[in-house]
């Protein structure tokens, strides 16, 4: 869809820092993350929301969110994470494309600010997460480049 900017991403037409992905999910991080290591996970076809994705879409999704969520514990030395995925304006839906927030917290618990990415931080996170994918799941595929 070209007015979806993570379909954008995904088909390579927009700019993205991608963690990690395989032939139906993929993980990005988010350009206005609530804490550093902030991750949005994804189908790679377009669904709007949880009501329109097929279950078994929604079941990888789950299993690459799971993944991440410990890639980026273990990786960024985060003490937990917490998952948002929303529904509709109302709910905080920004980007109509379903998509899983798995956000990390350190030691003072989680704070609302939230500050723009810069290249540098991002290119750390990638790095660091992308390397505890590989002890996770051997065969993750690579990350594209930034």
């Amino acid at each position: 869809m070209d007015d979806c900017v993570f379909c954008r991403i995904i088909d390579g037409r927009e700019p993205g820092y991608v963690v990690y992905e395989d032939e139906e999910t993929i993980a990005i991080l988010d350009k206005y993350p609530i804490n550093k290591g902030h991750i949005l996970v994804m189908p790679k076809r377009h669904y709007r929301d949880i009501f329109e994705i097929p279950p078994n879409t929604l079941c990888r999704v789950m299993e690459t969110v799971k993944t991440i969520a410990a890639a980026v514990v273990k990786g960024l030395n985060a003490d937990g994470v917490r998952l948002i995925q929303n529904n509709g304006s109302s709910a905080g839906q920004v980007v109509f494309h379903f998509h899983v927030h798995v956000i990390p917290y350190y030691g003072g618990g989680f704070r609302l600010p939230r500050l723009e990415l810069s290249h540098e931080e991002a290119v750390e996170v990638v790095n660091k997460v992308t390397k505890a994918l590989r002890e996770l799941r051997p065969n993750a595929h690579s990350p594209r480049e930034s």
